[in-house]
């Protein structure tokens, strides 16, 4: 085989291979609904599907990037949150540490979601009517068309029977329904405009700043009054890391442009793999005979050794 056949087959070889990332490209985005953790700290969390549990180590790096989907149940251990991202559209979930939170479902930005213990915030994009965003547990759920609201639930300490929780609003609104003297064997299902059991449930609209209060043992209505201090301070302390104002791109590479571990990895590994392109243009020089893929491949190559070595310097400033 000539160097100029040679050449003419790798340049085909190389158009191949971008027009196969191309297809799976488009493949990704013909498959189901799903979501991503874009942030996590702490120790660890546990992950449930289809009746498997996987234990993800925070400080490892196994949660960077971790895709989840619909049925998937999420448990946080103490000091460790999650921000998950849905269908990359800028609708992020922020999981409290000692929660229990199932992704019921996924819709473009919204879905459906249980709370089974513990504290979660939702920073909803605008969603359309048919992809709405529900909340909640048991007979109390919380529906929105793009807002930023929480939703804690915890049992009483002396009577794990007894269920309390509480919705409230940062931003936008937040339609709160709670089933009422419910027939015996039915359940709660809303549905997407939350008209099913309307004649037993009892209904809020909260605005910016506004709350409720469901306490399982009083079958009261929702009653609305200001958010408490203390939700207000907890998640003051702990607000979103992930801004999705910001390009999912953007973010991972300033995380990445912090971390002294991960840049010298990628200091290591993108100047040898430019010095080995490198050495592949002088062989095509030489024996191939083919000065344009060379000179190309040279300044290719040549880029990643520059860019590796600004990876390694950063690295051991990171380092000191």
């Amino acid at each position: 085989m000539t160097g100029r056949s040679f050449s003419y087959n790798f340049r085909y070889s190389l158009r191949g291979a971008f027009f196969s990332v191309l297809l799976l490209s488009v493949i990704s985005f013909a498959v189901a609904d799903s979501a991503e953790v874009v942030y996590a700290e702490g120790e660890g969390f546990t992950v449930i599907r289809d009746g498997a549990s996987s234990y993800y180590d925070v400080y490892s790096g196994d949660a960077d990037g971790l895709e989840l989907q619909g049925g998937d149940l999420i448990l946080t251990e103490g000091d460790t949150w999650v921000e998950i991202l849905l269908n990359d559209t800028g609708t992020v979930i922020k999981v409290a540490e000692n929660t229990t939170f199932t992704i019921k479902s996924i819709q473009d930005a919204g879905g459906v979601f249980e709370v089974s213990y513990g504290r979660v915030r939702a920073r909803v994009e605008r969603l359309t009517q048919e992809t709405p965003f529900w909340l909640g547990s048991g007979d109390t759920v919380a529906g929105v068309r793009g807002t930023d609201f929480g939703y804690d639930l915890f049992y009483d300490a002396e009577a794990p029977e007894k269920k309390n929780i509480r919705v409230y609003c940062f931003e936008g609104a937040v339609e709160v329904v709670r089933r009422m003297n419910v027939p015996e064997g039915e359940t709660f299902v809303p549905d997407e405009d939350f008209s099913t059991g309307k004649e037993y449930s009892s209904t809020v609209i909260l605005r910016k700043n506004e709350m409720v209060s469901v306490d399982s043992e009083k079958p009261e209505n929702l009653k609305k009054e200001r958010v408490e201090p203390d939700i207000r301070n907890f998640w003051e302390t702990n607000e979103f890391i992930f801004e999705p104002e910001e390009t999912k791109a953007e973010f991972i590479f300033e995380s990445f442009h912090n971390d002294a571990r991960e840049l010298r990895q990628a200091g290591i590994f993108t100047t040898m793999g430019g010095a080995l392109i490198v050495g592949g243009a002088a062989a095509f020089y030489y024996i191939g005979d083919s000065q344009g893929l060379a000179v190309g491949l040279t300044t290719v190559g040549g880029t990643m050794i520059i860019t590796g070595g600004y990876f390694l310097i950063r690295s051991f400033i990171l380092g000191q």
